[in-house]
């Protein structure tokens, strides 16, 4: 049997739990200051889906970094 991916992990947690990838403005105000320092951090669809289900406090946060880290590892080797 194969071993989900971290990516298919992430978005049946996502669906399960009703959340969804939502900016706020704050993270409008968070993307200029980071540009502005000179850093260029930009999340994708799966990363915006890990922010939401700990903004909406759904999943552990030792999970979902855990989650994160692998999904990271696993995109990298892609």
């Amino acid at each position: 049997m194969m071993q989900k991916t971290a990516e298919t992990i992430i978005r049946e947690l996502a669906a399960r739990h009703g959340a969804e990838a939502q900016r706020t403005a704050l993270d409008g105000w968070a993307d200029d200051v980071t540009r502005l320092s000179g850093d260029a951090v930009t999340l994708d669809s799966v990363e915006e889906l890990i922010v939401g289900l700990r903004r909406g406090n759904l999943v552990d946060g030792i999970e979902l970094t855990r989650l994160h880290s692998r999904y990271l590892d696993e995109r990298a080797g892609q």
